[in-house]
């Protein structure tokens, strides 16, 4: 699950990938840090796509950039496919973003 901050400061879902192979988990899950209490998805629901139910995830703090391939279908601020991740962007720090315009991704 990939999040972005919109203009009120609020963490937004975008996207979700597709399985990562076992060494990118490997790279990803090295540097994930456990979310804080203030996470502002802790006991949210997101749904897994069409007729497959809630999400299971753990959340983790939102500092990490990623760099993804997706196609160019977004609805609402989210892309509709799920992506494939390229890279982790340890170039890029989550507060050079630009924000997330909920009705476009």
């Amino acid at each position: 699950m990939l999040g972005r901050y919109d203009p009120a400061g609020r963490l937004r879902l975008v996207v979700l990938t597709s399985p990562l192979p076992a060494a990118a988990r490997r790279e990803v899950g090295a540097l994930l840090a456990p979310a804080n209490a203030g996470h502002p998805w802790h006991g949210v629901r997101f749904s897994a796509g069409w007729g497959r139910g809630d999400l299971d995830f753990i959340p983790v703090q939102p500092e990490l950039v990623a760099e993804f391939v997706a196609d160019t279908a977004v609805d609402e601020g989210r892309w509709r496919h799920p992506v494939r991740f390229a890279r982790i962007r340890d170039d890029t720090d989550v507060d050079a973003l630009p924000l997330v315009d909920p009705g476009r991704a």
